[in-house]
């Protein structure tokens, strides 16, 4: 009978890398805290901070006073410690971050183009942005995270669907950025990178069972058990927007009919209301429009709040869990519209699945969250305890 002998350099690795995950969500924490978080003695907590702070990963604070007793000195993430770089391709423009352990920026870039580029000039703008990073990060670079649109195969992210700059297709993202970069590279799509940064910036959405679903240009959608994501082949979300709700209706881009993408979008919300008033309004007009209630674009907001209920409460009652993320542009459309989609969302789930359910919506960063999301994802604790 073979026995699992547990080594002593494992139990080890495992206490420090503990303790590391504590500083993910706290921006100080002394050894005393720490000893009663984890639940062990004072003798290991010594051990782990002590090898954190030799890799140059934690640093020791401030004296911080107590009622009784001696102050504590807390401890906390240097600041000259591990940096991470993450980009956001997106079809607008590349957003571009470095940040450290816990995702807090410590520089930022961004692209925006106001026509579809060439690929080539698109690509050449996301080369040169990705130099410009690691020359700011230099040695302190640990990880390198691209979280991209569209969807990919093949162990070379290798474009399959890019509607927004179709030219992609076909392309193959990991060699194009392995040229580029010595550092490993961990690639997602955006949904994926927008979920690691809102389980990173919001710690108590890392317990129980978690949906996000995230409604702009795009609707996509993502589970979470405990703070792990579940996504599929490639590192890659749900396509809830490609589940088909009018069947044989309006042509989408990935080349099906009737997704859900084609009538409950943003990009079909403008479509619609400008369509139908004569007008050329931008998104955020639509929203001031709504919240005065003109007739035309409450009629639109409404036909998207319903086909995005349906869409939700249907995946809900399959799959039920503690809470619901929303989050995307579409929310900015306000609270009118965030308990219209609420109310429709409940009034289609079974019993069992609303009395067990919270609802959140978290508003969008669109200029960073992807890219943090995607330097998180691309932090190896493990990696740098070795």
């Amino acid at each position: 009978m073979q026995k699992n002998i547990i080594k002593l350099n494992d139990v080890k690795t495992n206490n420090t890398l503990a303790l590391l995950k504590l500083f993910l969500h706290r921006t100080e924490i002394s050894r005393i805290e720490i000893a009663e978080e984890l639940s062990c003695d004072n003798t290991t907590v010594t051990r782990a901070v002590r090898e954190l702070i030799n890799r140059k990963i934690i640093i020791q604070g401030t004296k911080k006073e107590q009622d009784h007793g001696r102050p504590r000195i807390m401890l906390k993430l240097n600041p000259e410690g591990p940096a991470f770089i993450g980009i956001s391709l997106e079809s607008d423009r590349i957003n571009g971050v470095i940040t450290d352990l816990r995702g807090t920026i410590l520089q930022s870039e961004r692209i925006i183009f106001a026509d579809q580029l060439e690929k080539k000039i698109f690509l050449n703008q996301a080369a040169e942005l990705s130099k410009r990073l690691q020359v700011q990060a230099g040695e302190r670079l640990s990880g390198f995270g691209v979280s991209v649109f569209g969807s990919f195969s093949g162990d070379e992210f290798t474009f399959d669907k890019a509607a927004a700059l179709p030219s992609l297709n076909g392309f193959k993202l990991l060699p194009f950025f392995q040229k580029h970069t010595a550092a490993k590279i961990t690639v997602c799509d955006l949904l994926v990178g927008r979920m690691a940064f809102i389980s990173r910036s919001y710690p108590q959405f890392n317990s129980g069972t978690v949906m996000l679903v995230s409604c702009g240009g795009g609707i996509g959608s993502l589970f979470a058990e405990n703070g792990r994501l579940l996504f599929s082949r490639n590192n890659h979300g749900g396509e809830l927007g490609h589940l088909i709700s009018v069947p044989g209706g309006e042509l989408c881009e990935c080349g099906r009919r009737g997704c859900l993408e084609t009538v409950a979008s943003v990009k079909t919300l403008i479509k619609k209301c400008n369509m139908r008033s004569n007008k050329n309004y931008d998104f955020n007009e639509i929203c001031e429009l709504f919240a005065a209630d003109d007739p035309i674009v409450n009629e639109e907001v409404n036909s998207i709040a319903a086909y995005l209920g349906t869409a939700i409460s249907n995946q809900l009652n399959t799959c039920p869990v503690d809470r619901l993320i929303i989050t995307g542009r579409t929310i900015n459309l306000g609270k009118k519209f965030q308990q219209l989609l609420t109310e429709n969302i409940n009034n289609l789930l079974f019993s069992f699945v609303k009395n067990h359910l919270q609802i959140d919506f978290i508003p969008s960063d669109k200029d960073n969250d992807a890219a943090i999301g995607a330097a998180v994802l691309s932090a190896d604790l493990t990696e740098l305890l070795r």
